[in-house]
């Protein structure tokens, strides 16, 4: 029993300090702000953004047309063999088809290379337009006092209140650096 009561004074000492450990911690606790934005909006929404797009979308297109192209004669290619197999002898059949099968390796080798091209040709004209973004987000984040701001399609945000999406206000913000800086470009 005298065990016993020698732990209750530490236990009281140990209580009191958690409980003024506690106060001291719940008033120096800093508020917390965050805010989320839809990039992929910003860079749709935006005057910069919809520009670098129209430019890739004119590039994708003409690569586009290209491959086409190179589809169509690859089906007429193989409508022509298949009317005139029946009438070739065996090598000359052989021959055709192995012209169609090389046809078909390079037409799938110019598909890959438009592919890497495009993902070059995007990377190449949104890099400005994003290093240009994260300045208009960190000087929002700045003057509007946010502790963090993510991105809202980020794994691991399943919600977020309609209250702290900045997302206009972003696109407002980009758009008008944008104009301002147009227009010390043309003085």
């Amino acid at each position: 029993m005298k065990g016993r009561l020698s732990l209750i004074p530490v236990l009281l000492i140990f209580l009191w300090t958690t409980v003024l450990c506690c106060s001291v911690t719940a008033e120096e606790t800093v508020q917390v702000k965050i805010a989320v934005i839809n990039m992929q909006n910003v860079v749709r929404k935006s005057v910069a953004g919809q520009k670098a797009m129209k430019k890739l979308n004119k590039k994708f297109e003409g690569l586009q047309k290209k491959l086409k192209a190179k589809q169509d004669e690859l089906k007429a290619f193989k409508e022509d063999l298949g009317e005139k197999a029946p009438l070739m002898n065996e090598d000359a059949k052989a021959e055709k088809e192995r012209e169609y099968k090389k046809a078909i390796r390079d037409f799938k080798d110019q598909s890959d290379d438009a592919q890497f091209e495009m993902r070059q040709a995007e990377s190449k004209s949104m890099e400005p337009v994003l290093k240009e973004l994260e300045k208009v987000v960190t000087s929002i984040g700045e003057k509007g006092g946010y502790t963090i701001i993510l991105e809202k399609n980020m794994p691991g945000i399943y919600f977020n209140a309609s209250e702290v999406d900045i997302t206009d206000e972003v696109i407002r913000a980009y758009d008008n650096k944008v104009k301002s800086k147009g227009k010390k470009d043309k003085k």
